[in-house]
């Protein structure tokens, strides 16, 4: 791990010294190793500690002596595994660090990544910076969600997988995160908190000036004995949690994917001035089940205006099948003329009665094709990217019914062109409302603020 750590910092272009450590010395891939962090030349801020566990104590001494400001753990084998001799050794590297004055991140994690300073944890990671920060409890849930971020086009300013939280932990991070003028949206995976009362103040200090998004692992009892397994923490009341965010003005989110997808809808979506929603859709099935989804979410599905029905039926053919002039408005087989989309998109953006267009590419429902082809995608989206970029009007896009290898890759490429247009898009219709729903409940909250 200490090889991929180096090969972290070089390739994301650390911009300070970087030493190799070793007690055997020696070289590395070109690169002096040291015996101890006393043999290095000059200052050293930060230590990243990859060692066993029952070495670390002595490894804190030296830091201390060294000047040392933070060590961060890698290391595990400390309260984690839920034994006397880790809590034990955790207790006494804490009183070492403390005496020496060491702030310590960790143990039982993956550290800091920040772009900016070309501080990472894994060599792959975006350079560039971007307004979110991520706290994190889970080293395995940060490594991930920065390739998912990334893939997605989220930039982040800091994330910081903390493990144990044995010094550092969810509330100063939470504090530096609301006064750090780099983070515009805090982000966080919380397993389980030290002190509650403190954490209840940090969470409502921070969602008062800046959108803050938690997940929260343990909320079953399996869950719970998971988490005291992982980072040796107690998960808490689940009523208690749930209450505590709702009346802080956090957004809760439940995995991973809910977390990438409100961040790209506060990213990418300017903020509608309502809930109506116009759909463009294709498939009267696919249109009532996407009804059902929205309306449930508690967004509006307004009936369009008989002046725009009127215009659709005159650019269309009236007799055509599968056409239905409502909202959905379901275009049936003429959502595939790649032609006509564009003045019908035009006439859903232009309608002053409708606030958000929900623009809807399904992937494996035209029957002489078991993907629709990916010529017939790309222009049918850049139809509606170009109407995006004519009247500014908030959109969204959902690419679903992925069925087969080429419907992957071409909703892979179409995601791509969304990023790139700046457009919030969803792999489902329930991503969609879920993100659309609590999205506009935070703004309408902060409105009435």
């Amino acid at each position: 791990m200490a090889e991929i750590y180096l090969r972290a910092l070089v390739e994301c272009k650390f911009n300070g010294p970087i030493y190799g450590i070793n007690p055997k010395g020696g070289e590395f891939r070109g690169r002096k190793l040291y015996p101890s962090v006393k043999d290095v030349p000059g200052p050293l801020d930060y230590v990243i500690c990859c060692i066993p566990a029952p070495a670390v104590p002595q490894l804190i001494r030296d830091c201390a002596d060294k000047g040392v400001k933070a060590v961060q753990f890698f290391t595990s084998g400390f309260s984690e595994n839920g034994t006397e001799e880790g809590r034990r050794l955790e207790a006494e590297v804490c009183h070492i660090a403390r005496q020496g004055g060491v702030r310590l991140v960790g143990p039982n994690c993956m550290g800091v990544y920040s772009p900016k300073s070309g501080l990472s944890f894994s060599p792959d990671y975006p350079t560039e910076s971007g307004p979110v920060s991520f706290l994190c409890q889970s080293g395995g849930n940060a490594i991930y969600f920065i390739r998912h971020g990334a893939q997605r086009g989220v930039r982040f300013s800091k994330v910081i997988s903390f493990g144990n939280a044995a010094d550092i932990n969810e509330n100063e991070l939470l504090e530096y995160f609301t006064d750090d003028p780099e983070t515009g949206i805090i982000t966080a995976y919380i397993e389980g908190f030290k002190d509650g009362r403190r954490f209840s103040k940090a969470l409502r200090k921070a969602a008062k000036v800046k959108p803050v998004v938690v997940m929260k692992g343990g909320r079953t009892e399996a869950g719970a004995r998971a988490v005291a397994s992982h980072t040796g923490v107690l998960a808490g009341s689940t009523r208690i949690w749930e209450g505590l965010l709702r009346q802080a003005g956090v957004i809760p989110v439940a995995n991973l994917e809910e977390l990438g997808d409100i961040l790209v809808t506060f990213l990418y979506l300017p903020v509608p001035h309502g809930r109506r929603l116009a759909v463009l859709d294709v498939g009267g099935g696919a249109a009532v089940l996407a009804t059902d989804v929205y309306v449930s979410a508690g967004l509006d599905l307004p009936r369009l205006s008989e002046e725009l029905r009127r215009k659709v039926r005159g650019f269309l053919d009236p007799d055509a099948a599968g056409l239905s002039v409502n909202n959905p408005l379901d275009l049936g087989g003429q959502f595939f003329n790649t032609i006509g989309t564009y003045p019908i998109m035009k006439m859903l953006f232009d309608d002053g009665g409708i606030d958000i267009i929900a623009f809807h590419l399904h992937l494996s429902i035209h029957p002489p094709f078991p993907s629709l082809p990916g010529e017939f995608a790309f222009v049918l989206l850049d139809n509606a990217i170009k109407v995006y970029n004519e009247t500014g009007k908030p959109m969204i896009v959902v690419i679903d019914q992925v069925t087969n290898v080429e419907s992957w890759e071409t909703a892979i490429a179409l995601r791509e062109r969304c990023k790139q247009a700046r457009i919030p898009v969803y792999l489902s219709v329930q991503a969609a409302a879920t993100a659309l729903e609590r999205f506009i409940n935070y703004h309408e909250k902060r409105r009435g603020l």
